[in-house]
């Protein structure tokens, strides 16, 4: 007979997919986990939308068929969504091993109201944005979406080990390429090492301009390409330079490849 009296529980968090619903968040969930599937076309979207109307959407580009979403809220209101794609209804755990299943890992965000503010990871790399992870290699299927603060706009990217590919890259000027170089090259930066600043200036004068004419630089940022504001910013952070061993391309986009005139 006490129930009515009983204190609603705040909502939190509500996703949509496709301007549908398909999962709440309340307080006293935490933590939690949301696992909705839904079958969907080419160019759906999600959007996660918190208590407080701020709202992080995410375009899920050229894929489709069944979206297996995993929504997790830890209990300091930090939430981190992914999805498993396959064609078939149910989920199978071995879908990723068979090459059945390909994925996109959304970038994590905090609920308002939280410690921590979201604006402390601008121009930060992905390892802090918690996009990678270090001590596990994200799978090769799996696409990160990442949130542009500046235009609020999502896009999609690939990632590659540069260290389990003995290579080293540089983003053009543009943040429209990638180019690698194997790191056998001088001044090449092989992942996670030290630099010989030297050798790494005269790398630099020898590596072709990109297709749009810009410069491949150590230091130049990866851009968000509706904006083309720095999404990892090495200018404003170089330290994170040296910590980020993925490097990253555009899905559509060929990764360029230097190789050094021997004759």
């Amino acid at each position: 007979m006490f129930r009515i009296f009983k204190k609603k529980e705040k909502l939190l968090l509500r996703v949509f997919v496709n301007k549908q619903e398909v999962c709440q968040v309340l307080e006293g969930e935490l933590p939690c986990e949301k696992t909705p599937s839904k079958k969907l076309d080419r160019n759906s979207t999600i959007e996660f939308v918190d208590h407080e109307g701020v709202a992080h959407q995410h375009k899920l580009g050229e894929f489709e068929g069944w979206f297996h979403f995993s929504v997790r809220v830890h209990s300091n209101k930090a939430c981190q969504a992914d999805c498993a794609i396959t064609q078939e209804k149910e989920y199978s755990q071995d879908a990723f091993a068979k090459g059945n299943a390909k994925g996109i890992r959304f970038q994590p965000f905090f609920i308002s109201g939280a410690d921590t503010k979201n604006e402390i990871f601008i121009g930060k790399g992905l390892f802090k944005r918690g996009l990678h992870f270090n001590g596990n290699v994200t799978h090769g299927a799996v696409s990160l979406s990442c949130e542009c603060e500046h235009c609020k706009t999502s896009f999609l990217i690939q990632s590659f080990h540069a260290g389990f590919s003995n290579l080293g890259y540089f983003y053009s000027g543009s943040g429209d390429y990638t180019l690698t170089v194997s790191d056998k090259v001088p001044g090449s930066p092989a992942a996670l090492s030290e630099l010989d600043e030297k050798d790494l200036r005269e790398l630099e004068a020898l590596l072709p301009e990109a297709p749009d004419g810009s410069s491949f630089k150590y230091t130049n940022p990866f851009r968000c390409p509706h904006c083309k504001e720095p999404y990892i910013d090495f200018g404003r952070y170089p330290e994170e330079r040296k910590a980020e061993y993925y490097g990253n391309y555009f899905p559509g986009k060929e990764i360029l490849k230097y190789e050094p005139d021997h004759g």
